[in-house]
């Protein structure tokens, strides 16, 4: 934990900021952090994750796992829903087109004219 501060009203607050003009006592340079020369020791031994191939085959085991715990609609519900999609496309390239086939009549309207 961090170091001890009290309030106006007693009570008491643990921060982990460090303290202004604060000094370190025995106990504090304990638990003061790595150091330098620690950090290049750590750096040397091997982080302890497994290689990249055995992560990747990791991935796609719990991937499969996952499949196989979704629900999968019936063909007819998949059928079903093609078609409302497809009926929507279909309705909205009509549209589409309307508008597309009213806006070069116009444009040709006002170019002919000017």
């Amino acid at each position: 934990m961090g170091k001890k501060n009290t309030l106006n009203s007693g009570e008491q607050l643990y921060s982990n900021a460090p303290l202004q003009n604060a000094e370190l006592t025995s106990s504090d340079e304990k638990n003061a952090g790595p150091t330098p020369d620690d950090k290049k020791k750590k750096d040397k031994k091997k982080s302890g994750k497994p290689n990249i191939f055995v992560r990747i085959g990791r991935f796609f085991k719990e991937m499969f796992s996952e499949l196989k715990k979704v629900s999968w609609p019936d063909a007819k519900k998949v059928f079903t829903q093609l078609g409302v999609v497809l009926l929507v496309v279909v309705i909205f390239l009509i549209i589409i087109t309307a508008f597309d086939f009213g806006a070069a009549k116009l444009l040709t309207l006002l170019v002919t004219r000017g």
